[in-house]
């Protein structure tokens, strides 16, 4: 076997693995959608969607274990090798390199941490809402006061962390919510140390004593995970996010609407989608569902009016959202 032929092997198996994925991710992704309760239910992406995934095939470590485990006294094993290794460098090396490249060209955006701020808050104040009412249809004339007011303001403080990370600028203080796991880590480092103190004299079982760590040790990973989150939103979700004022001229000169008492997104009613979080148009008083939901209608009616403002007509929310512009105010 000629090295030319070897080398053209090798080259032949690299486009295969190039064109054979596109091959069958986009019949994957858009086939099973022909069925009408899988398309209500999942609709189909963007054509953008498939061939970023089609692109991104790069092969790797486990190419490269599965063709080394080969038997040593195999018939061209060396060829093997060398054909997978190939593979691996040509798909990392071409499709890795321009992955970006590609992203930028199709236009493709990632996720706006500002709005996953938005959507967490307007998911959290309906849990909330959904446990309080829980609780009042549970609560008796027995129970104490206290108990049922410390329910409720746990329940409440989940839901305000969450407004806290749009309602303020980086540059101002700490949120309560941020100030709280701050001295609550401080009294649980001190509580840990007291324990740890107390282990050696032997006045307490061990059972006992790692079962008080074990619990200040969760609500101390609670707190953690709890600052790391607000930390990465910037300990308040950016400058202007949720405050009206706006941030651009859009934003500025965009007047109200009123809000319809039963506001309904109508291109949702149309498809037999589930609408997630409404908006609604400043210039004409459309109503359409955001980008988190199947249906995407609030960008939509952008693209077809041109329309540049929108604002979030969820209860307790009071923010409008620039197309033209991408800013949130």
């Amino acid at each position: 076997m000629g090295a030319a032929r070897i080398w053209a092997g090798c080259a032949g198996i690299l486009l295969a693995v190039l064109l054979l994925r596109p091959v069958w991710v986009f019949p994957a992704t858009y086939l099973p959608r022909l069925i009408l309760s899988v398309q209500r239910n999942d609709p189909a992406p963007p054509w953008q969607f498939p061939a970023i995934v089609s692109w991104a095939g790069m092969r790797g470590v486990v190419t490269l274990a599965a063709v080394l485990v080969l038997p040593a006294d195999l018939e061209h094993r060396s060829v093997l090798i060398l054909a997978a290794m190939v593979v691996v460098g040509g798909t990392l090396t071409l499709q890795g390199f321009t992955l970006p490249a590609l992203v930028r060209l199709l236009r493709v955006q990632g996720p706006d941490p500002r709005e996953d701020a938005l959507n967490q808050a307007s998911l959290m104040q309906l849990a909330t809402a959904a446990g309080v009412e829980r609780l009042q249809e549970l609560r008796t004339d027995t129970d104490p006061p206290e108990v049922m007011a410390m329910l409720k303001r746990r329940t409440q403080e989940r839901g305000l962390a969450a407004w806290e990370r749009l309602g303020r600028p980086t540059s101002e203080t700490a949120t309560p919510s941020q100030r709280y796991a701050q001295l609550r880590l401080a009294m649980l480092e001190a509580e840990r140390a007291k324990v740890l103190e107390l282990r050696p004299g032997g006045e307490y079982a061990h059972e006992v004593l790692s079962e008080v760590l074990d619990r200040l040790y969760v609500e101390e990973s609670m707190l953690d995970v709890a600052l790391d989150e607000l930390d990465a939103s910037g300990g308040g979700g950016g400058e202007g996010i949720a405050r009206p004022g706006g941030v651009c001229g859009h934003l500025e000169s965009a007047a109200d609407v009123d809000v319809p008492r039963d506001p309904y997104c109508a291109g949702c009613a149309q498809e037999g989608t589930t609408p997630v979080h409404l908006r609604m148009c400043l210039a004409c008083g459309n109503v359409g569902c955001c980008d988190s939901s199947p249906g995407n209608h609030a960008s939509k009616h952008f693209a077809a009016t041109d329309h540049p403002v929108m604002r979030s007509i969820e209860p307790g929310e009071y923010w409008r959202w620039c197309y033209e512009d991408d800013l949130l105010g």
